[in-house]
């Protein structure tokens, strides 16, 4: 944190220094509030979870017949012979294997495919910052913690920090 506060006050010296004459126009941007206000990503949110809806509804139905199969199991333990205990155990072990089984492929498809809509909407907003920052003659803009998003080439300083620290 001191480091990154340290470098960020250098960067604001030197760009203080090297452009004494011209004013910097700076914006921030807080990516978190954008997301959830963006109609993009709220399409995208909906479209995900009807396309997930069936594999989770199916899920479900297997997680309930697991269930089912429990109580069953332990309603009836102590009536049942051993030949049924050891079917029931069986059938209740196949059962949890499936829904344990589903369940992590469901899990990997979901969290492959929130990335890639993830990836492809960060694409739209880092083409928007772009073309806003350039039609309104920003120099620099920043997410809320700290991270550039946008900078012109003339911001960067960092050869001028090369040159300190060398």
């Amino acid at each position: 944190m001191l480091k990154k506060l340290i470098i960020l006050s250098l960067f604001f010296v030197c760009l203080a220094s090297t452009t004494t004459y011209a004013e910097t126009k700076i914006g921030v941007v807080k990516l978190d509030v954008l997301f959830k206000e963006i109609p993009i990503y709220k399409e995208s949110q909906n479209n995900l979870k009807k396309e997930f809806k069936p594999k989770a509804d199916e899920l479900k139905k297997i997680e309930t017949s697991w269930n089912k199969l429990n109580d069953d199991y332990l309603k009836n333990e102590r009536v049942m012979s051993k030949n049924d205990r050891k079917e029931k155990i069986k059938e209740i072990n196949e059962t949890e294997q499936k829904f344990r089984n589903k369940q992590q492929k469901l899990q990997q498809e979901l969290q492959a495919k929130q990335n890639s809509e993830l990836q492809r909407i960060r694409i739209i907003v880092e083409k928007a910052i772009n073309e806003y920052a350039e039609k309104n003659d920003y120099d620099l803009i920043l997410r809320a913690d700290g991270t550039t998003l946008f900078a012109k080439k003339y911001v960067d300083i960092t050869q001028d920090i090369i040159n300190v620290l060398n």
